[in-house]
């Protein structure tokens, strides 16, 4: 050691020694050093110590500067200090009396030197990700312009981070880094850039998946496509506003892929955006809330009119079918769900199914996807693939895959045991609230459509009496009509007078081209006013026809079907138009007040209970022969 180094290390040995003790001594053998010795590092770090020990932030801050500024190889000590000064600026909410000391220290750094403690901390970081990402982000917050430069180093860290951590770094990248970076995105390689957007996307989803109301996080997933758009010079898309029409994006979606090659990048991510978006719409609507109760709703296939020119031979229409207006929300749905398979559609093409696929797999969507996959096979009328993919739904509600079963059989135009059992099953699973309405179009002319059908108890009732009727309706037009089959339709129809009168008038043609009608289901199921004065016009037109009303007497009031008489069949009781019968007219004018009189009775619960009770003739109706079909009781 020279002689030099000797008297600097005594100087400096002395300060030490008195620094608790005399203060102003150890800084004058400091002052003295420094006078001596101004470039040894000892002695500037020591005169720091002496400011930091003092609490003397400004003075600390002069000392600090002039180290950092003029010995670039950091000592140890030195480095330990600018850690605990970026720690102090990590945790700023803290408030201890060591860290609120670096922190007004800090602010009279120069911005050169409070730049270059940022640097060294983060190219001294090592292993410690986590620090230096923290570190990074602090620095783009002091110094916004130093993200032009850094960003990508940041972000590139980000992505490493999420292989081990993706929740950790996920969180940070949309909370934290992409902020800082918005308003000028650095240029970063297509496939960073990608996995930036997908993780965000990924983020997002699980925030909108929990929300009532998504419009923040779906501003912010466009935002963010926007942003990793800037990274790679896309061409930019919409942003997102909740008022804008879903076919506003798709024409924007259109116009970018016809100016684009073949499988561009920013296309996939746009198609696959909107694809969400859409489907997020769909999925989100498909539970509304109706009278204070959370219903939802399931796409089945819509009746079509029979008519006798209808012969069954005509060729299906290759055109897709149309969506009923059954409900408020009808149109918002199929919407939605137009605006998704057509994105679907065409991220299946060759030129995106491939990445395309891989990114569903990156994405929390597996719920949504095989909803969407069902009732897109129920749109387009694949059955088969419908079947599949029910078998694979493992959390199907009942109800659900019952009223499913029954749209599958519809959609082939046919009902199978299987379907009437699944009739039987929706009945006895009625929700028990009686909310909701009936609906308008569910039975078309000429083409087929399709309806999203809530899962309310009229709703539900009013599509296993479609179901029942659009098979037994084309029976009304063959020779021999039995009684009991145009009795139960009126029954029925009681449900649907307005919307296919031809079915009603041809009931009522056959039953005044027949000397007696065997109405059974009179006194018991028939309360429409509307059947009720035609029946009674029917049989008053008829005085000199001899024309006999044959009909089951009830127990009461109460409109239950009578006994079983001991003989075996059931009790009746004809009611004739002819004068022989003294009684005919007041018994007759009797019944029909009767059931005049039920007329406010809940038609649903009527028409439930029929279903219910009667479904072993109605089984014999629809198949021939009497059918094994399980007996269920309506509660």
């Amino acid at each position: 050691m020279t002689p030099d180094e000797e008297n600097e290390a005594y100087m400096v040995k002395e300060a030490q020694r008195l620094r608790k003790s005399d203060p102003c001594a150890a800084k004058a053998w400091i002052i003295t050093a420094k006078t001596l010795f101004p470039n040894a590092f000892t002695v500037q770090y020591e005169a720091y110590i002496l400011e930091r020990d003092s609490k003397n932030y400004e003075e600390a801050a002069r000392c600090f500067s002039i180290i950092a500024t003029n010995f670039p190889n950091h000592h140890t000590e030195l480095w330990q200090e600018i850690n605990a000064l970026t720690n102090a600026l990590r945790n700023d909410t803290e408030s201890s009396p060591e860290q609120e000391f670096y922190v007004k220290m800090y602010k009279h750094l120069t911005p050169e030197v409070q730049h270059n403690v940022f640097m060294h901390t983060i190219n001294n970081c090592g292993d410690n990700l986590e620090q230096c990402i923290s570190i990074y982000i602090l620095m783009f917050n002091k110094f916004p312009k130093s993200a032009a430069t850094q960003a990508p180093r940041l972000l590139e860290m980000v992505v490493e981070g999420m292989k081990t951590e993706p929740d950790l770094y996920q969180r940070v990248l949309v909370e934290e880094v992409l902020p800082l970076i918005q308003n000028k995105p650095p240029e970063l390689p297509p496939p960073i850039a990608c996995r930036l957007y997908t993780s965000s996307l990924e983020y997002y989803l699980r925030q909108i998946m929990d929300e009532s109301d998504s419009s923040d996080s779906w501003k912010n997933v466009f935002r963010v496509l926007m942003i990793c758009g800037q990274m790679m010079g896309w061409e930019p898309f919409l942003p997102f506003n909740k008022n804008i029409n879903l076919n506003v994006y798709w024409e924007r979606l259109v116009d970018i892929l016809s100016g684009s090659p073949s499988g561009s990048t920013h296309v996939l991510f746009y198609a696959t955006t909107l694809f969400i978006y859409s489907l997020h719409g769909y999925i989100r609507n498909c539970k509304i809330r109706i009278e204070d109760a959370d219903v939802s709703h399931v796409l089945v296939e819509g009746f079509l009119e029979w008519t006798p020119e209808s012969d069954g031979s005509d060729v299906p229409s290759m055109e897709p079918p149309k969506f009923s207006l059954t409900t408020p929300i009808s149109s918002e749905l199929s919407q939605a769900f137009l605006q998704s398979a057509q994105c679907w559609q065409l991220l299946n093409t060759d030129q995106f199914q491939r990445d395309f696929s891989q990114l569903m797999l990156a994405l929390p969507l597996s719920p949504w996807i095989s909803r969407f996959l069902f009732d897109l096979a129920i749109y387009f009328g694949h059955r088969d693939e419908a079947n599949k993919l029910m078998s694979e739904m493992t959390n199907q509600n009942s109800l659900v895959q019952s009223l499913q079963i029954l749209s599958l059989n519809l959609m082939q135009n046919s009902m199978t045991l299987q379907g009437f059992q699944c009739i039987l099953k929706i009945i006895s699973e009625l929700p028990a609230t009686p909310v909701g309405q009936l609906l308008d179009n569910m039975t078309l002319k000429g083409h087929r459509h399709v309806v999203f059908l809530p899962l309310t108890r009229s709703a539900l009732v009013q599509y296993c009496v479609g179901a029942i009727v659009s098979r037994l309706g084309r029976k009304v037009y063959e020779p021999n009509c039995p009684d009991r089959l145009l009795s139960d339709l009126l029954v029925l129809q009681q449900l649907n007078l307005l919307n296919d009168v031809l079915l009603t008038q041809q009931i009522f043609t056959l039953i005044r081209q027949r000397k007696s009608f065997n109405l059974r289901t009179l006194s018991t199921y028939i309360i429409s006013i509307d059947l009720i004065e035609e029946l009674a016009h029917i049989w008053n037109s008829q005085q000199e026809d001899n024309f006999e009303l044959t009909s089951s007497p009830t127990n009461g009031a109460s409109g239950a079907p009578a006994p079983i008489s001991s003989s075996g069949g059931a009790q009746t009781r004809r009611i004739g138009t002819r004068g022989a019968d003294k009684g005919a007219k007041d018994e007759f004018k009797a019944i029909t007040r009767q059931q005049i009189a039920r007329c406010n009775e809940n038609v649903i619960t009527l028409l439930a209970n029929f279903i219910s009770q009667e479904h072993i003739m109605l089984a014999q109706h629809i198949f021939g022969i009497a059918q094994p079909v399980e007996t269920i009781v309506i509660k």
